[in-house]
């Protein structure tokens, strides 16, 4: 081995190139140009269709960087005004994903959720905070979005007191094979948190991301 062409091993020098620690910019596109033209012979210099075609090619990169400078403005000036518009559902009532939710005695509570298919068959089924089933009511099984109200009774007639609760859809078509079902929970928009550049709602102390909401009414 030769000495000092192999660094030893308490050398701190990288040998990685440069090119390959950072992509090249159109300052360092224009210093390789200005570079080049110092360094051409006088008696024999550059090509003009080269030197026009190395032009043309610093001019398009040039209108990258600004268009890449540009629409990288307007995703931050649209993701702020879709931040600052969140702030307008604070205390208002949002359907989100979940199956949970408060219930008041004496009031009715409106129940939604999404099928797969069309239903021959759709039953809704409550629970109570210890898992329970309290009631089973029928609900529509229109392909798509559905709800169904809750009078808050269970299957005696008989009113439940306020408490946590949950609900499940049992779903299935004319054959009797199970239609898939997703629900959502209606919950009071508490807070905005903003995080890293993102907006998310705070629902039944649970944070939500504006695309997780589906339906948004007046409390």
């Amino acid at each position: 081995m030769i000495e000092g062409i192999i660094p030893s091993a308490g050398s701190t020098t990288s040998t990685t190139p440069a090119s390959a620690q950072s992509p090249l910019g159109k300052e360092d596109f224009l210093q390789l140009l200005v570079a080049q033209l110092s360094a051409q012979d006088p008696l024999n210099p550059m090509d003009s269709r080269e030197f026009s075609a190395q032009l043309a090619q610093f001019s398009a990169l040039e209108q990258m960087t600004n268009m890449n400078t540009t629409l990288g403005e307007l995703v931050a000036a649209q993701q702020a005004m879709g931040n600052s518009s969140l702030i307008s559902i604070i205390g208002k009532l949002v359907d989100v994903p979940g199956n949970s939710f408060d219930y008041t005695q004496g009031e009715t509570t409106n129940l939604t959720y999404t099928l797969g298919a069309e239903s021959d068959t759709t039953k809704v089924e409550i629970y109570n905070s210890t898992g329970a089933l309290i009631n089973t009511i029928n609900g529509p099984g229109a392909e798509g979005s559905n709800l169904t109200v809750w009078n808050g009774l269970d299957s005696q007639g008989n009113p439940v007191g306020s408490g946590f609760y949950t609900f499940k859809i049992k779903a299935t078509d004319a054959s009797g094979k199970p239609v898939t079902a997703e629900t959502f929970t209606t919950g009071l928009v508490t807070d905005v948190l903003f995080e890293e550049g993102k907006a998310f709602a705070v629902v039944n102390g649970q944070k939500l991301s504006a695309e997780e909401i589906t339906r948004v009414s007046i409390n």
